[in-house]
């Protein structure tokens, strides 16, 4: 694998951080990972979904963003979503610029599943495969997006997350016939508070479904049949 950085300009001219992971023969899959607000790139979850996707031969923009240094919370709430829509537009941008990809996948975590949303607005977009990480359920018109598009995808979310709610989360579920990844216990970081064990089964448990969703994504596409509804 070779690491690189592209050149993002993206919100008020800023640069955009990011990480480009390329394969050592021209790939037809570009994977974006968004991270959130306080959780990294590097934080597991978003590392190992990174390595699988690596694994299955795509290329992988991470995109690291860092807006818990700036002054993003003191800003609008229009202005935070248009910061949010022009760097990860920059960067999505910058990536597909590389090579001619055929195939996208766009992984989010809590703001990135914002992030997604911005996405999902441009006909690139609209037929990806989305994962989203502890999804911002109780927001209306990302929810409405999501219906809308009803891009293929994977929810993944802890029982402990204010965010979760599970008859909406069913919901969307059914809508892009798609598949949930319930943690029991799991906070919005991923993780048991007090159980150690219970956060690395917890892991264990996100990698092989992300493993699992993924492979099935890549045979469906090769197939060009219509996935179905799968559990």
């Amino acid at each position: 694998m070779e690491l690189s950085s592209l050149d993002i300009v993206g919100h008020k001219k800023q640069p955009v951080p990011n990480t480009f992971i390329t394969q050592p023969q021209p790939s037809t899959h570009l994977a974006v990972i968004l991270p959130g607000y306080r959780y990294p790139v590097e934080m597991p979850p978003l590392y190992y979904a990174a390595r699988v996707l690596l694994e299955q031969g795509a290329d992988v923009l991470r995109v690291e963003y860092a807006y818990y240094r700036t002054n993003f919370l003191q800003q609008s709430e229009s202005e935070q979503d248009q910061w949010i829509s022009d760097d990860v537009f920059a960067a999505c941008d910058a990536g597909l610029s590389q090579r001619s990809y055929e195939k996208i996948t766009l992984v989010g975590k809590s703001l990135g599943t914002i992030a997604m949303v911005h996405l999902l607005s441009d006909h690139r977009f609209q037929q990806v495969a989305c994962v989203w990480v502890t999804p911002l359920l109780t927001v209306e018109w990302l929810r409405s997006r999501i219906e809308e598009i009803r891009p293929r995808s994977l929810f993944i979310i802890g029982t402990a997350d204010r965010f979760y709610n599970p008859e909406l989360l069913d919901h969307l579920k059914t809508v892009t016939q798609g598949q949930t990844c319930i943690l029991e216990g799991a906070d919005h970081g991923l993780e048991i508070p007090g159980d150690i064990p219970g956060s690395l089964a917890a892991l264990h448990q996100i990698v092989e479904t992300l493993q699992a969703f993924l492979n099935e994504d890549s045979k469906t596409i090769e197939q060009n049949v219509d996935p179905g509804e799968v559990t």
